[in-house]
């Protein structure tokens, strides 16, 4: 990991969720940003570097996919290639393959494992 502040993106319209996603990531000494919902994660990712997001796929309004086409599409380099990691409760083949496609980087089956939420994310942050 680089010297610089390492910030994550958390797109998820629960609280708890991204409370639980913060505590996770504590001991991986990042700094979080929130956003209660795609539109708001967007915005955010034009204005604040980010190295990772963090989305659910399940929101209302623009979904998580939907979420991953838009930053796919930006036309900002820096967000363009922001690798991205969905949570989702479903267990839905077809789902993961529409996120894919989307261009979603990595998928965590909630309830979200600790050891699995750090691992993955570790491994995200060392590449960049």
């Amino acid at each position: 990991m680089s010297t610089h502040s390492t910030n994550v993106l958390l797109v998820d319209d629960s609280p708890t969720v991204r409370n639980i996603v913060k505590i996770y990531l504590m001991n991986l000494k990042v700094s979080t940003v929130e956003a209660d919902d795609a539109t708001r994660g967007l915005q955010i990712l034009r204005l604040v570097p980010v190295s990772l997001v963090i989305a659910d796929i399940n929101m209302p309004g623009m979904d998580g996919i939907t979420f991953v086409k838009e930053v796919r599409a930006s036309a900002m380099p820096q967000v363009r290639s922001v690798p991205i990691l969905l949570l989702t409760a479903e267990k839905n083949v077809d789902l993961r393959q529409r996120g894919t496609e989307a261009g979603a980087n990595a998928f965590i089956q909630k309830p979200v494992s600790h050891h699995e939420l750090t691992e993955t994310v570790r491994q995200f942050l060392t590449k960049a």
